[in-house]
């Protein structure tokens, strides 16, 4: 068994296929998951299969390796054997051993543990925004009539909560209605994340457990399943196109500044790397529109993000972190921290038909038929 017949065969070793042979791999975006082998789980998503780097890992357990650690961590192969039995597979001859490991058999998949689920009532018992140090902070923008008559409803809208420990609750209620958690941010005065805070950012799930007040939850009994924060607005909104931006306040700053939740709703997945197809599949199945609002530094990843889809009603809109952005911005810079320096120096360029036809199908088919000139 030499070198180059060892690296024959590793280059020639698919990791999706090899693992795929004992696992039941579930496609993620450009990823597979599935129940991690190598230890007593029960969340698919823990166990990451990358085709791109050819290698797994699970990121409960820290398991990690490409095919032949694969075949010798789950198989109990020998490194010999392991390129053997790869070599077998993939028609290269290695030596005149014949493979003395059979792998085990296919993993069943255990059942899923159901989904975390917390009481509606826990969340109107929050819903007093009179002390949250953001909410105070939103009401001190220099909105126009229209918007500040709009934040409030927007706030009730979105169920923005406040906890006694001096967090903004965004909760993340899903397209059924289900309150699956809430997550919990402490801000400033100045209306920027408050990082040096304990706690500053926490699950109202967790908070509860640690302090004893939801017993019933834990990790081997329920998961928890977080949702786009927004979408228990389609139900309410059956004909809105949808706007997903990564940080829950963008949406609500976004959903006051341009506010009409029956053409539009503006949700958050809390994180350049949380746009997920199942996070987005509640709205793909209705066939919604999706325009897509990344941060400066994300730009590129969404549009392939978009691309690996094969939606065709979505699409990336970056106007605001291009055109209209500037240095003082900030690198990072997402749609909100453009639109508010704009809005405090009153420079807000005026939307555009072609901005409105974006948006919503049904008036891009009017100016169609008008035959109107965008200006």
């Amino acid at each position: 068994m030499d070198e180059y017949t060892i690296q024959r065969v590793k280059e020639a070793a698919d990791i999706v296929d090899v693992v795929g042979d004992f696992l039941e791999l579930r496609k993620t975006g450009t990823r597979y998951t599935a129940v991690c082998p190598f230890h007593d789980d029960r969340h698919d998503g823990n166990f990451i299969v990358y085709p791109k780097g050819n290698c797994y890992r699970c990121f409960a357990c820290d398991a990690k390796g490409g095919t032949v650690e694969f075949l010798m961590a789950y198989g109990k192969m020998s490194f010999p054997d392991a390129i053997r039995w790869l070599g077998k597979k993939y028609s290269i001859d290695v030596d005149d051993v014949n493979p003395s490991c059979t792998p085990p058999l296919l993993r069943p998949t255990p059942p899923p543990l159901p989904m975390l689920a917390l009481p509606a009532d826990m969340v109107i018992a929050r819903q007093d925004t009179t002390k949250d140090t953001l909410c105070r902070w939103l009401y001190t923008l220099p909105w126009d009539s229209s918007q500040k008559a709009r934040l409030p409803k927007i706030l009730g809208e979105y169920s923005i909560g406040h906890a006694r420990t001096g967090h903004t609750i965004f909760w993340q209620i899903d397209a059924d209605g289900i309150v699956r958690t809430g997550k919990m941010m402490k801000y400033r005065e100045d209306g920027h994340r408050d990082r040096e805070a304990r706690y500053s950012f926490d699950w109202i799930h967790s908070a509860l457990y640690r302090d004893a007040r939801l017993p019933q939850w834990s990790d081997e009994l329920y998961e928890c399943k977080p949702t786009l924060f927004g979408m228990h607005l389609l139900r309410r909104y059956p004909q809105a196109s949808v706007n997903i931006v990564e940080s829950e306040k963008t949406a609500v700053i976004m959903a006051t500044a341009y506010g009409n939740s029956c053409t539009q709703i503006w949700m958050a997945c809390g994180g350049a790397e949380n746009l997920s197809e199942e996070k987005l599949a509640p709205i793909i199945n209705e066939r919604r529109r999706i325009i897509l609002y990344p941060d400066r530094d994300a730009i590129d990843k969404w549009r392939a993000k978009a691309h690996n889809l094969r939606y065709d009603r979505i699409s990336v809109n970056v106007q605001a972190v291009k055109d209209w952005w500037q240095p003082c911005d900030g690198p990072k810079a997402d749609i909100a921290d453009v639109i508010l320096r704009m809005i405090c120096s009153h420079s807000i360029p005026a939307v555009t038909v072609g901005d409105i036809m974006r948006q919503n199908d049904r008036v891009k088919s009017l100016v169609e038929k008008l035959n109107m000139n965008d200006r």
